[in-house]
């Protein structure tokens, strides 16, 4: 995770440099040319530039200076609470650590509570679930690195959270870790709710063919958490947070100067197929010699995925050890005969494929489950 200290003057600069010395070690100091602490950082002339270029490459953001600046400084890059940073703004004395932008997702409220702490400010959190003491679905994601799959639905249930309605949790028993999940998200809740009265009842239930008894009766707002893609009434899908886990990735091989439009229709099918969501694909994967290819490069940008490219001696080590078939042209071609599979296994650390190597136009997809334990996922997915 990738975290950036900006100030802007000396006071403040010294201030970062003590951050970063205490809280947070890997943390890049950014100080304002003239107005600089001595010690090793990152000089900027001009904020508006360097703001941008912050919004882009890291994860985490603290302005020691006033909010007011921070504000206008953000807004133009703004974009939506699944992708925005997260903004911590902090006063030059050190008094205050304000969670200013994504809170949940982005774990800004988290982030500035642990500032606080090592720094002995107060942590200022206004949004509602926090303030009041109750468990955010989003914040739940955020731990667990699950996606969101539509924002309205958790706008409405957060609302319920707060006015106390109980929130029923619906976790799909297909999934690899489902009971890890649910004995997390239960200890989260209940560390939480401490000796509240709210009840927060979580079910592992069975989903086939997109629905599931259970969760059809439900008549009130609750979150669901699996990867399969679902076919519920309309009734219950306005108020059905869903949740989607990393529990796939997806190996891509393709000629060279393919298309995003093909390689696109490839992936979409593949997961149509299987019927799971893009949403819960770890990261896509391929050979290094695709590292450059636009199309490829493209289509992972628009589906929000990182992705990892192998070289040519790790793909034929698991191509010996697993029995996987190749191609005469394929290893002509770029030195193994195996690109989608072997990639997605070797991704997802397993030997379980989903969907083996399927040939699309001037495209091959193959899909691998992630069969990682919590702790050794939640590493992954930092390190992505």
């Amino acid at each position: 995770m990738k975290t950036a200290i900006i100030s802007v003057t000396k006071k403040a600069a010294l201030l970062g440099q003590r951050i970063k010395a205490e809280v947070i070690p890997d943390a890049d100091c950014y100080e304002k040319d003239g107005k600089i602490s001595g010690k090793k950082a990152y000089l900027f002339s001009t904020m508006k530039p360097l703001m941008e270029d912050l919004f882009l490459n890291y994860d985490r953001i603290l302005c020691i200076m006033a909010t007011g600046i921070v504000v206008r400084m953000i807004a133009p890059f703004i974009k939506h609470k699944s992708l925005d940073p997260a903004i911590v703004v902090m006063d030059e004395a050190g008094h205050y650590a304000i969670s200013l932008l994504s809170g949940h997702l982005g774990g800004a409220n988290e982030w500035a509570s642990e500032i606080a702490l090592g720094v002995n400010a107060e942590p200022v959190i206004t949004t509602a679930t926090d303030v009041n003491g109750y468990p955010a679905p989003d914040v739940i994601a955020r731990k667990l690195h699950f996606r969101v799959d539509d924002f309205s639905v958790l706008k409405r249930v957060n609302a319920a959270i707060v006015e106390k309605q109980s929130v029923s949790y619906y976790i799909d028993n297909s999934l690899v870790l489902a009971g890890e999940y649910s004995s997390f998200i239960q200890e989260f809740t209940r560390k939480i709710l401490g000796e509240s009265q709210l009840v927060i009842p979580v079910t592992l239930v069975s989903i086939v063919n997109g629905t599931s008894k259970e969760i059809n009766k439900e008549e009130g707002p609750c979150v669901i958490v699996t990867d399969q893609l679902l076919n519920l009434p309309h009734n219950i899908s306005t108020h059905a947070l869903v949740l989607r886990p990393p529990t796939m990735t997806i190996g891509i091989g393709c000629r060279r100067n393919t298309s995003k439009i093909l390689i696109m229709e490839a992936i979409q099918n593949s997961l149509k197929n299987i019927g799971r969501s893009y949403k819960s694909v770890m990261s896509a994967a391929s050979v290094i010699v695709k590292a450059d290819e636009e199309g490829l490069l493209e289509a992972v940008n628009e589906l929000h995925w990182p992705i990892t490219f192998f070289t040519q001696e790790e793909i034929a080590s698991i191509v010996e050890n697993s029995n996987i078939s190749t191609s005469d042209f394929v290893k002509k071609t770029i030195g193994v005969g195996n690109v989608c599979e072997t990639t997605a296994l070797l991704m997802a650390q397993s030997q379980t494929l989903i969907q083996k190597k399927t040939i699309y136009p001037k495209t091959t997809v193959a899909i691998a489950q992630v069969e990682l334990k919590l702790s050794a996922l939640d590493q992954v997915m930092k390190n992505l």
